[in-house]
This record gives structure tokens, C-alpha cells and sequence, in this order.
């Protein structure tokens, strides 16, 4: 089944090459209730998760309990008894990539990633969440004997979220702000706050809000609501199985109708049309 960079999914994949195999998976997943919490679960491989709506706690296996939130990195360094438990709300949204033990001890040489280090804050970003369904297609479409380009697009994701710690870290105003922003905008689909009001509690002023908002996201910020909005929408079909007029309830549409307008502009193709793909 083909599908969108948007649409949840998950791929496990084993990938043979040079008469070794190597394990890899992806996911861009909900979690709306405690079911899929996990206690001290360990893996064999490296796994980074990204997280993009919602909060919770992670343990890293080293005994400390971090609140988490959306637009944190939670890496599951291999072998190492992690747990997990978002807040059950249904908020919770996330990205997780699974790569190969070898790959995690070729990038812990490189710095990238290390057993020392399990949450890496870079607030939300559309950009890298782009990074991760381009992963997520790779190992889809690829052929076995193309996974060097995997190991590629995954060592250019670890350099890009480097990059993003250490510029969030030093306190970028604006990143802080931005992030701020996405996250208000994801937890309010439902009772959309006004942009304007937005900016005021954020502390600055509507035009230059706009204007900083479209230079680090590439969308205005009604339309990154807008988008957010749908990602709920389709969350509500997959999950729910919810009829358009009960989503336009929901979500605070005028109506269906106008539900539907809104869902194909972004999507591509009706709800109806979007169901019958996912089945």
C-alpha cells in the first residue's frame, strides 16, 4: 500500500546485501491511550524517536525519568531497558526510526549519537519531520543493495539533529518561539485560538510573528493550523473511524462539507477516497 508523507504508518524491514542482513524499520504513529506504553523494553537495534505532539515521560534505562514533550529525540541506545509512557490524551504523535546495531556503533564513533545522551531537544519542526517520511519512503522503495543511500539519508538526519540541539541550545529566541507556536497551534486544532491572540501570549507582535513563523516553518501559521488539523482529521478515520460529520463535530468545522473541501486541498483526495485506501 502506498501512502503519503503524512499518513500513519509502519515498515519493519530486513535488508540483504553482501551476504549480511540488517534490520530497519519506520513509523509515524499515534498513541491516543496507555496501550501502547512500554516498561522496560529493550532492543537489539538503535531506535530514534521524534517526538511531534503531545507529552509524557521516557526513562532511559539509566534509572532517570525525564518529562518529554513534543519537538524532543528520544534515542534507545541498543541493548538498553527503556520505557515509555505518554500522557493518554491522545495527543501523542510520533516519528521512529529503527536502524541496524552496526549503524549505531559507526555513528557513535562519529559523536552522533551516544549511549550517554537519550534526549535530544529541537523543538517542532516540519523540516525534520520531512527528513524522517523521506527515510520512511527509502526503505519502502529502496532495492536490497541500495541501503548504503539509507545509511546516508539516516547519517544526514543524526548531523541535521545535532545541528538543531546546539542551536536550540543556546537559546535561539526565535526557534524557541517557533516551537512554542507549533505546539499551541497541534494541541488547539479542535478550538482554534486567533493568530493574533497566539502572538500576543507568546509575547510579540502579529506581523513580525508571521513573518519569523513562514522563515523557519515555510508555511503561514493558519495554514501550518490548518495542516495540523487534518493530521488530526485523518488520525480520527485510521483510528476512530469517524464519519465526516462526526470529524466536522469534532473539530470544529462549520460543517462536512466544508470538512471535506479542506481535507482534499491538503491531502490530494477526499475522505472517502482516503478511507477506502487505508482500508
Amino acid at each position: 500500500m502506498e501512502v503519503g508523507k503524512n499518513e500513519f504508518r509502519t515498515i519493519y524491514r530486513t535488508v540483504a546485501t553482501r551476504g549480511k542482513t540488517s534490520r530497519w524499520g519506520y513509523g509515524h504513529v499515534a498513541k491516543p491511550d496507555r496501550s501502547s506504553n512500554y516498561t522496560e523494553r529493550a532492543s537489539d537495534d538503535l531506535i530514534i524517536v521524534y517526538v511531534v505532539r503531545g507529552t509524557g515521560y521516557f526513562a532511559d534505562g539509566h534509572g532517570a525519568v525525564r518529562n518529554v514533550s513534543a519537538g524532543d529525540v528520544l534515542v534507545h541506545w541498543p541493548l538498553r531497558a527503556c520505557s515509555l509512557a505518554p500522557e493518554p490524551d491522545g495527543q501523542w504523535i510520533e516519528y521512529w526510526i529503527l536502524a541496524d546495531r552496526t549503524f549505531s556503533n559507526a555513528m557513535a564513533r562519529l559523536r552522533l549519537v551516544s549511549p550517554h545522551r537519550s534526549v535530544i531537544s529541537i523543538g517542532v519542526d516540519p523540516g525534520i519531520e520531512g527528513l524522517f517520511s523521506a527515510i520512511g519512503e527509502s526503505l519502502r522503495a529502496m532495492d536490497d543493495h541500495d541501503v548504503d543511500l539509507l545509511s546516508l539519508r539516516l547519517h544526514a538526519l543524526l548531523v541535521e539533529l545535532n545541528r538543531r540541539e546546539r542551536r536550540f541550545g543556546v537559546g535561539d529566541a526565535e526557534s524557541s518561539l517557533v516551537s512554542d507556536a507549533c505546539r499551541r497551534l497541534a494541541e488547539t486544532v479542535d478550538d482554534p485560538i486567533s493568530i493574533p491572540v497566539l502572538a500576543r501570549s507568546l509575547g510579540v507582535g502579529y506581523e513580525r510573528f508571521r513573518k519569523v513563523f513562514r522563515r523557519h516553518v515555510g508555511l503561514a501559521p493558519a495554514e501550518y493550523r490548518v495542516h495540523r488539523r487534518v493530521d488530526r482529521a485523518r488520525e480520527l478515520i485510521v483510528q476512530n473511524k469517524l464519519t465526516n460529520r462526526e470529524i466536522a463535530d469534532t473539530l470544529g468545522y462549520a460543517d462536512q462539507f466544508t470538512f471535506s473541501k479542506q481535507f482534499k486541498r491538503v491531502v490530494g483526495e477526499s475522505p472517502a477516497a482516503f478511507r477506502r485506501r487505508m482500508g
